[in-house]
């Protein structure tokens, strides 16, 4: 029998019905045997509890009084304690079994009870404790009666229950899987988006830098990054601890300074090549590794004699041939040339339009692969959700032909078509 997995909860519903029926005609037996049981006790309390109240009036003798005082707090404690105990109004294995240990619970409280009445009361109430007797029995009677129930016919229940969780399990995962579906088109759909804002923004970009001007500007920004690489890597290679130290030791007074060659020195170990090209401290550049050398050849500087050797001969280098100057030349010509092609209106707004546009792609490039993430996400746990669907499928199918002997297949529902992704 093949039924659909929208309708499996439905039909498991009359199925049910069906084969719980004298299961709950018997609950209801035990509800009323119940109920009649509860208020025999509530009325059987309530009396006892006025007669003892009557005593205290009315008895003058000490053992009496205390006797009815006593009979008058166990009455109330009983009455609260029946009080308590809720009937179920839906018959269900949880409901019975919370009935069945309520009623075995107040039992067995309301017997230790009366036992110790007995001692407390010296022989009176007797026909009252015989009673009170009678009623303890009847409580405990119909919670054994529930328990056999439970154990026995009432296994039908634990297993409607059984049943009924795997359908609402069923019913939750269906509910997140409709809500994944939803957020990977979402997703999907940003992704989309997110990738065709990004093609036009190429597309303007490289309509921007199709100017003559500008290809200029980024081919000399190009040779400027080309030359701060070899500045900082060949140029100051072995230089820049000991540049850090001499820094160190003018703050501290042991190698004189002038406080324009100390703030040079500062922005040479920030920036070195900026300040290389730079009107302000490029002049201070050939001072500065003079003063180096002097505090090396002091000893000041605390390196090894290796080290010493290898920095010094680096400093000797440097500040005897042309090399600084011809570097400090060639990059300055290239920032003047950059500075003349910028001066122009029309190349300067396509340069500060560039860096806008190639703004906007990197943050749509970082928007896009966040949404993939995402999407990627939501995708695997899918196929969790999916997998978690199915295994339940397969346990309602197996649980109902074990528990209700019949023998049917759920549908499954069709899966969407999904073009496969390119992370």
């Amino acid at each position: 029998m093949k039924i659909r997995v929208d309708e499996y909860d439905t039909w498991l519903d009359q199925e049910l019905e069906k084969v719980l029926r004298p299961t709950k005609n018997k609950a209801g037996k035990l509800s009323e045997d119940t109920r009649r049981a509860l208020d025999e006790a509530r009325s059987f309390f309530e009396e006892l509890s006025r007669k003892a109240d009557g005593n205290l009036a009315t008895k003058k003798d000490p053992i009496s009084y205390r006797a009815a005082r006593v009979v008058g707090r166990v009455s109330r404690d009983a009455l609260s304690s029946i009080e308590k105990i809720q009937i179920p109004q839906e018959v269900s294995w949880d409901s019975f079994k919370v009935l069945r240990d309520n009623l075995s619970n107040t039992a067995r409280s309301l017997r230790e009870s009366r036992n110790s009445t007995q001692r407390e009361i010296h022989g009176l109430y007797l026909l009252d404790m015989l009673s009170f007797s009678g009623v303890v029995e009847r409580i405990a009677k119909v919670g054994e009666k529930i328990s056999q129930f439970l154990e026995g016919g009432g296994e039908n229940l634990q297993r409607a229950k059984t049943l009924t969780s795997i359908v609402e399990t069923i019913r939750q995962i269906g509910v997140q899987l409709d809500e994944k579906k939803k957020e990977s088109v979402e997703l999907e759909r940003t992704r989309e988006g997110l990738s065709s804002a990004i093609k036009e923004l190429s597309n303007e970009l490289e309509k921007i830098t199709s100017n003559d001007s500008l290809k200029q500007v980024l081919e000399i920004e190009k040779e400027l990054r080309k030359e701060s690489r070899e500045f900082r890597t060949d140029t100051l290679t072995h230089l820049r601890r000991p540049l850090r130290k001499l820094r160190d030791l003018s703050q501290r007074g042991e190698i004189a300074l002038r406080s324009e060659e100390r703030e040079a020195l500062g922005e040479y170990i920030q920036s070195p090549y900026r300040s290389f090209l730079s009107r302000t401290s490029g002049p201070y550049l050939t001072p500065i590794l003079t003063n180096l050398k002097s505090a090396l050849d002091s000893g000041k500087m605390g390196l090894s004699h290796r080290k010493t050797t290898r920095v010094v001969g680096q400093l000797d280098q440097l500040t005897t041939t042309e090399h600084l100057a011809q570097k400090q030349s060639k990059g300055r010509n290239l920032l003047g040339q950059r500075q003349r092609l910028l001066h122009d209106p029309t190349c300067k707004n396509l340069y500060l339009e560039r860096k806008i546009v190639l703004r906007k792609i990197d943050d749509g490039r970082k928007d896009e692969l966040q949404a993939t993430e995402r999407l990627h996400l939501a995708e695997e746990k899918m196929k969790a959700l999916t997998k978690h669907f199915e295994e339940l499928l397969v346990q309602a199918e197996s649980k109902t032909k074990e528990y209700l002997s019949r023998d049917i297949q759920i549908e499954r529902p069709r899966p969407s078509k999904q073009v496969p992704r390119q992370y």
